[in-house]
């Protein structure tokens, strides 16, 4: 669907990490493993990561990865909501979150339990998809999200035409730029930036603690 950008994107946002200063990197919304699992091979070898996703056929696939994959750092994956994050304050340098903040019910309180979880000084970073702001982009790429992507996925079966469907009026939906930093910043975030990637489609969003 992304002609291979989404990895291009994924790197964009691992390459924000100073991993030689990292002992724990928490990947909320994991999924199966997209962002986790390169995280935990460019860990020192002391280090930990963990994958947070509440969905369990996510993580059952994730999990069945982790057999099948050398990492350089423990690994684990915990099955929980960003909303409500089982872990103590202030233990992770890093959270990240991969093509998935959209997909959050409640924006405001995943970033205030980032905001705890972090430690003094940790980053949170996101990449995700937004609404382009240029007319004519924004036009070619919503008619791109609700035509062209579900009418191929209706070729493969009824349940890829759902899922891309989904991934329309999620994007639709999606919080600016704009409103995603200014949610950070009443949750605690400083440092706050946002980068503009490919026209404008996605975003690379991020606050320090």
């Amino acid at each position: 669907m992304t002609f291979g950008l989404d990895w291009t994107w994924r790197r964009r946002l691992l390459s924000r990490i100073h991993y030689q200063r990292a002992t724990c990197i928490l990947d909320l919304a994991c999924g199966t493993g997209l962002v986790t699992f390169p995280l935990s091979r460019s860990m020192e070898s002391r280090g930990l990561v963990v994958g947070l996703d509440p969905s369990t056929s996510m993580l059952r696939i994730a999990l069945r990865r982790k057999h099948a994959t050398r990492t350089r750092c423990s690994l684990e994956f915990i099955r929980a909501v960003g909303e409500f994050m089982p872990f103590r304050d202030g233990i992770f340098e890093y959270e990240t979150i991969g093509l998935a903040l959209r997909n959050f019910g409640d924006k405001s309180a995943m970033f205030r339990e980032a905001h705890r979880t972090l430690t003094n000084w940790g980053w949170l970073l996101s990449i995700d998809f937004i609404v382009p702001t240029k007319s004519l982009v924004r036009r070619l790429y919503m008619f791109h999200i609700f035509n062209v992507l579900p009418t191929l996925g209706r070729l493969v079966s009824s349940s890829w035409h759902r899922t891309l469907a989904y991934l329309a009026r999620s994007i639709q939906l999606s919080a600016s730029s704009a409103e995603t930093l200014g949610l950070l910043s009443r949750s605690g975030f400083r440092r706050t930036f946002s980068e503009k990637i490919t026209l404008g489609i996605v975003a690379l969003v991020g606050g320090q603690k």
